[in-house]
């Protein structure tokens, strides 16, 4: 099969770059401190107001107790500047793990981007920033939060200490815990609530895991009545230099439990909705106008997209389930024995041949972003 190519004819007439200044989002860490409450400001850029928002949001039901799953949303936390992936493996009604990430543009000179910043991804980004994970650059993100706002403790110590708090509660117990840390004096911590949460937005950060325990996408896992699963939130680019992705995995023992995918592209906002505060200062000054967004999201518009440009024969998610699905129960040894059977396809074979239901030409990729998680969660 031949690779998709998701170069749009509207995508090629947007090259002219905006030029605009980024001073303030050098800074735009500067409001994510303990202290300082979410920031709220309007954005600068004048095509604001036009941008939709897709957050991945879904209807469905979730499985019965006794199969694992996972519901991912996309979140914005902590006030207008970035956005945040955020990922709750359940069973039942129960949450069994909270992995959670935030996204923002910073300074390319204390930050590392996230994978691509340096292929043709990063060519969109706000002049003279990086789009940059919280996790992955904790030490250089909490040592902005010090010496803007007098943190005392870094990024992933209070992420850390919140998603722990949210382990084996449901969704009403946290909404509980909402209410307490709204109803909190001036003089009051967060961390006398969550303990180990020094986050002035502690309860932004819950009301996200909340959100995405109760509306997020569903990714359907094994049946399994463990709740001592590992996990790992691990960030790729299993389809060339035009997006990157995040893969989340659980592991029962050495097996595949349960796996979330998504990648984020930028793209034309007249037909795709934009990450959260895309339409705010996260989504200002980004290069001719495109729009950070997720194709989960935005299954419809970018399954058309690869229909019309690469004769693409079924929808982005379908081909997406059908790895997860196929990856679930299985050691990394034997996905690493299909990525190198896939690897060795003719130019006649398809991969639909070895994993059912797979038409990508990048379907080892994607598997590989399964496996890399896997090893990370180990």
């Amino acid at each position: 099969m031949k690779k998709i190519t998701l170069t749009t004819a509207i995508l090629l007439a947007l090259l002219a770059a905006t030029g605009c200044s980024a001073d303030d989002k050098k800074d735009a860490g500067s409001s994510s401190t303990e202290q300082s409450s979410s920031v709220t400001t309007e954005s600068s850029s004048a095509a604001a107001a036009d941008i939709t928002i897709a957050d991945g949001s879904s209807t469905d039901s979730a499985p019965a107790e006794g199969t694992v799953y996972m519901r991912q949303l996309l979140t914005a936390p902590h006030g207008t500047k970035s956005f945040a992936v955020t990922n709750v493996t359940m069973n039942g009604d129960k949450i069994l793990a909270v992995q959670l990430d935030e996204f923002q543009y910073v300074s390319p000179d204390d930050f590392t981007g996230v994978p691509n910043s340096d292929g043709a991804f990063g060519e969109n980004y706000p002049t003279d920033t990086v789009l940059s994970s919280k996790r992955e650059n904790d030490k250089a993100y909490s040592e902005m939060m010090a010496d803007k706002g007098g943190a005392s403790q870094g990024w992933s110590d209070s992420m850390d200490a919140i998603a722990a708090f949210a382990v084996g509660k449901t969704v009403s117990d946290l909404e509980d815990t909402v209410k307490e840390l709204d109803g909190l004096g001036e003089d009051d911590s967060p961390a006398d609530v969550v303990t180990g949460a020094t986050f002035s937005d502690t309860s932004g950060y819950l009301q996200a895991i909340i959100d995405a325990a109760t509306k997020g996408m569903i990714s359907t896992g094994i049946k399994t009545s463990t709740e001592d699963l590992k996990e790992a939130q691990v960030l790729g680019a299993p389809h060339g230099d035009k997006s990157f992705s995040v893969t989340t995995v659980a592991l029962d023992g050495d097996k595949l439990a349960a796996a979330s995918l998504d990648e984020f592209q930028y793209v034309d906002p007249a037909a795709f909705g934009g990450v959260p505060n895309s339409d705010a200062d996260f989504g200002a000054d980004v290069q001719d106008g495109l729009v950070l967004s997720s194709k989960e999201a935005n299954n419809d518009a970018y399954s058309d997209l690869m229909a019309d440009k690469g004769g693409a024969s079924q929808g982005w998610s379908d081909s997406m389930n059908a790895i997860a699905e196929f990856a679930l129960g299985k050691t990394v040894s034997e996905l690493e024995a299909t990525v190198k059977e896939l690897d060795g396809l003719g130019e006649d074979d398809s991969p639909a041949d070895v994993v059912t239901g797979a038409t990508f030409s990048d379907t080892s990729g994607y598997l590989q972003a399964i496996i890399d998680a896997m090893k990370a969660a180990k």
